[in-house]
């Protein structure tokens, strides 16, 4: 597993558009609209400075799996951050790899200085993501309806994870 820096633009590039192109239906942004970015967004998109991480997992050198976490930026008090972003390439689901992306995004949130609560959202059918994300501690708190960039109008489920309480 790897943070990665500005310089990693072209691997989170290809392993973006593979999972939009793979899965987008999980995904709350589509291959059109992100297959057009330029160098400069993308790099732009890495420029995280303290308040986000995007992680990617490798195979021999090869990118296979992504996944973020960033600080909520309806929070301005930076108290809460949310996880977004995962993938993992479908020959390598259900080994275990989730554990090592969730692991990663929750000792990130629990070393920054005011992150007290990670919160997730996942599309009501997609059950693996709910098994991750429950095994992990998470909470429901609630679900929405969401239209989703498929056109599909379907449940979105909302989950948290108190990673520190502030005294």
């Amino acid at each position: 597993m790897k943070r990665l820096r500005e310089d990693d633009w072209p691997d989170l590039r290809s392993m973006r558009l593979k999972a939009l192109k793979s899965d987008s239906s999980v995904f709350a942004s589509s291959y059109e609209k992100e297959s057009a970015m330029t160098e400069a967004d993308w790099k732009r998109r890495l420029q995280t400075e303290n308040d986000a991480a995007i992680f990617l997992l490798y195979e021999d050198d090869v990118p296979v799996g992504m996944t973020g976490i960033g600080v909520d930026r309806n929070d301005s008090t930076k108290r809460r951050a949310i996880l977004w972003g995962s993938w993992l390439e479908p020959r390598l689901r259900g080994k275990g790899l989730s554990h090592l992306m969730f692991a990663e995004r929750i000792a990130w949130a629990r070393q920054h200085p005011t992150i007290e609560r990670i919160t997730v959202f996942h599309r009501a059918s997609n059950a693996a993501a709910r098994h991750a994300i429950l095994k992990h501690g998470f909470l429901a708190t609630q679900e929405l309806d969401e239209l989703w960039p498929d056109g599909t109008c379907e449940k979105q489920i909302c989950f948290a994870l108190t990673v520190k309480v502030d005294h």
